[in-house]
């Protein structure tokens, strides 16, 4: 190996390290369809990375002192985008930390434009045939599927999939553990993928 292919790897090296380094100075925003696992995946993955965990979803509902199933009845969904919106700029102002985004949030127009430049957003993706079971749980607490036939939140699903391609990682998330969940999404982190 001739003294200019051992400087091109060692230079190599040295790049994909300072990427990886930028990568993991930014915020980890988590984007996905409702019911993923966002919040709890979240939560054990702050942990994991020893950083701080913030929902914004929680956020939105402190600084209305309301529910988001309220808010959606009393104010209409686009207040309710309003504010969500500010809260994600809030938590991309903060430290790093690890930011559960709600399911709506990433596919709104501009967000994607906002959070990509600054985080390091994680689409954390469940197939619709697991999705789909979850349904009636779902419709308890989530306003965009109380009351709406399977079909009208499968079409809800399908039209948030292409934003949610513009992430910078994906990870397919079957329903199992959220430790587990967590772990897979730092070993991805660890290795981010190369800028080339």
């Amino acid at each position: 190996m001739s003294i200019r292919a051992i400087d091109e790897d060692a230079l190599a090296g040295h790049t994909h390290t300072r990427a990886q380094e930028r990568f993991l100075a930014r915020s980890v925003a988590l984007v996905g369809f409702m019911g993923v696992g966002k919040t709890s995946v979240g939560s054990a993955l702050a942990a994991l990375m020893d950083r701080p965990f913030l929902d914004t979803d929680v956020l939105v509902e402190t600084w209305a002192g309301k529910s988001m199933p309220e808010m959606f009845a009393e104010a209409g969904e686009p207040a309710c985008r309003r504010l969500e919106r500010t809260a994600v700029e809030h938590a991309l102002d903060l430290p790093p930390c690890v930011i559960a985004c709600g399911g709506g949030a990433f596919s709104q127009p501009g967000s994607a434009e906002l959070m990509l430049p600054r985080a390091l957003v994680v689409h954390l993706y469940t197939p619709w045939p697991v999705l789909i079971g979850l349904l009636d749980e779902l419709a308890v607490d989530r306003p965009m599927v109380r009351g709406r036939a399977t079909w009208q939140v499968q079409q809800l699903f399908l039209s948030r999939a292409a934003s949610y391609r513009r992430a910078h990682l994906r990870v397919t998330l079957p329903r199992r553990g959220p430790a587990e969940a967590a772990a897979t999404v730092a070993e991805v982190l660890r290795c981010p993928p190369t800028l080339d």
